[in-house]
């Protein structure tokens, strides 16, 4: 494939202040101010997340990642062939802390950055503020985001050309009244780095997740969370289709964020593309409706 991972995310969001509590107390990341803006470091890299100050509270760039400068070329061709304008940007790729980068927007509207070599900090081994034991990440990639789209099957068939394969479907209804159809594609062993879903959404993204080392780490972050009075969107449980063991909580941009262990990968030797009718095997209890997360 291509595309080797969820490289990095960027979000806008008004109070970089409670992002910077959030993502040290609450996350476990490293927080560091750059340029008027908060990185957010959970491995060997230099950020995985970063929070730029704006109005939108939302998503505003999703980073893929490709291994070589032989791969990176191929994304390019591949974009090409397709008709899809990009631009390559140094001074981008400078900033962002990467040897090459190249921009595009892709068929949802969302702006993506391609690229390869980015900074690892070996020498500076990431120590989380709260104890956080480490997070999956690696050739899996930061984790997976989930986006909120006009047209799934447009999509699908847009990032399937990019190198991305079906992983399964989850088809239910998550608050009553409202049918979701989720679409899940992976780039790597992990179950998933891109979901997907035609619903309406007051935000393009859904959620974001990171997969802890330790199941513990996941209790002892959702003790973080009710502690310091933070949202819980969806109780603990477990999902049916990565076996994931999470739950969900509200941003300081009132979008959720996943926190979880567990999750099966993906061989595509043998890997059977199912459709669940569930996102649960047990738990993840709705505790926020979409209306009220919708106004904070």
């Amino acid at each position: 494939m291509s595309i080797s991972a969820l490289g990095y995310v960027v979000i806008e969001a008004r109070d970089l202040k409670a992002w910077a509590e959030y993502g040290r107390n609450i996350l476990g990341a490293e927080v560091n101010e750059k340029n008027g803006a908060l990185e957010l470091r959970i491995d060997e890299r230099a950020w995985r997340l970063r929070v730029e100050e704006g109005p939108l509270d939302d998503l505003k760039v999703i980073g893929f990642e490709t291994t070589t400068p032989a791969t990176f070329a191929d994304v390019l061709a591949t974009l090409d062939a397709l008709n899809v304008e990009y631009t390559k940007d140094a001074m981008l790729a400078k900033a962002r802390g990467v040897v090459e980068l190249a921009t595009f927007v892709d068929p949802a509207g969302v702006k993506i950055e391609v690229f390869y070599g980015a900074t690892q900090l070996f020498q500076k081994p990431f120590i989380s503020p709260v104890g956080v034991q480490g997070f999956v990440t690696g050739d899996q990639g930061l984790g997976h985001i989930v986006i909120a789209v006009k047209d799934d099957v447009e999509y699908q068939a847009f990032w399937t050309k990019l190198g991305f394969k079906l992983s399964d479907y989850i088809e239910f209804i998550p608050a009553p009244g409202l049918h979701a159809k989720v679409t899940f594609m992976h780039c790597n062993t992990r179950h998933h780095s891109l979901a997907f879903a035609s619903v309406p959404s007051p935000k393009r993204i859904v959620h974001l997740m990171v997969q802890t080392h330790c199941l513990d780490d996941v209790g002892l972050a959702l003790d973080r969370v009710k502690k310091a009075g933070v949202p819980v969107a969806w109780d603990i449980g477990r999902h049916t289709n990565d076996h994931m063991t999470s739950f969900y909580m509200l941003t300081p941009s009132k979008w959720e964020f996943e926190y979880g262990w567990g999750a099966r990968v993906i061989d595509d030797a043998t890997w059977t593309v199912e459709r669940h009718d569930s996102m649960s095997i047990w738990g993840h209890e709705l505790k926020i409706n979409p209306e009220d997360r919708a106004h904070g």
